[in-house]
């Protein structure tokens, strides 16, 4: 007769979720069954290292984390196992239902996303799933001060290498001994598609800045008021004639803008004199200048 221990182990490795069910049912106090003989890792942990996550759903339902995250005598809980194994399916259901055990670091100071940065499988779905949950873990350390970039870059992970970068990874972070990420370059290649992928993120932070400031430039700097030649003319039309004449497209935008329209004294800042395309006495000049050259547009920025 096998004792209870060794056959609930035995159908998890055999993936069998009816017999894991039946066990469980019929020794409900068998749920976690650590195994001293290998790291104190529960049933939980051995679904999750070898990807069962219909398994690691079922003994999740039936209360295996409930009252505390499962975590072996290397301090590894279930998430880390499935992150190291590139196990995705069940590492993002972990992930998911415990977010708060994302952040936890073995004994050597590894959480689950540097785990899945170095397994060199199954990280195109669960790095952003932790990112997602912990965006926390990007900027964190393992005790000889390696951040997951580091770890990529050692292990030659590409595909690692750019999503971290692009959800904003520091790959100029030095670790304990001053050394970047760079310099973990698995091979010559790697290192050079690294710097790639640094250049074109400082690029793209560059312009995202110079976006940014031209914008705050436009938002301070008042509205522009500019008319055209046709514009200015048929103003003058109406103001000699002494009646409204053909309507205004400039006066009409600015109407519905909810701004003063053309020829009215204002500033974005303070009362000055008439911001006019060109100014000759006080009032507008709808035609061209004496020399023949067209009137130039005035803002409050010229003046």
């Amino acid at each position: 007769m096998i004792d209870v221990p060794r056959r609930l182990r035995r159908a998890i490795l055999l993936n069998d979720l009816d017999l894991v069910k039946r066990i469980v049912r019929n020794n409900p106090t068998y749920l976690r069954n650590p195994d001293f003989e290998d790291r104190s890792n529960t049933s939980l942990h051995l679904a999750a290292k070898h990807g069962f996550t219909q398994i690691a759903e079922y003994l999740i339902e039936a209360g295996h984390e409930d009252d505390m995250i499962s975590v072996n005598s290397d301090w590894e809980t279930p998430l880390m196992l499935a992150s190291s194994s590139g196990k995705e399916d069940v590492g993002i259901v972990l992930a998911k239902r415990f977010p708060d055990c994302i952040a936890l670091q073995n004994k050597a100071g590894l959480d689950a996303l540097m785990l899945a940065c170095r397994s060199g499988t199954g990280k195109l779905h669960l790095i952003p799933a932790l990112l997602l949950h912990a965006p926390s873990i990007l900027n964190t350390f393992d005790h000889q001060g390696n951040n997951a970039l580091h770890h990529a870059s050692a292990a030659g992970e590409l595909k690692a290498l750019r999503m971290l970068i692009q959800y904003g990874a520091n790959p100029l972070a030095k670790n304990a001994y001053s050394w970047t990420p760079v310099h973990y370059s698995a091979t010559p290649a790697a290192e050079a598609y690294f710097k790639t992928l640094i250049i074109e993120s400082e690029k793209k932070k560059a312009e995202g800045k110079r976006v940014e400031r031209e914008r705050e430039r436009q938002r301070n700097a008042g509205v522009r008021l500019v008319t055209d030649q046709d514009g200015l003319a048929g103003q003058g039309t109406a103001a000699a004639s002494g009646t409204g004449g053909s309507r205004n497209p400039t006066r009409d935008d600015a109407a519905i803008a909810g701004l003063p329209a053309p020829g009215v004294d204002w500033s974005p800042v303070e009362k000055r004199r008439a911001m006019t395309p060109t100014e000759r006495g006080a009032g507008w000049t709808p035609f061209a200048l004496a020399d023949g050259a067209r009137p130039r547009a005035e803002t409050g920025e010229s003046i």
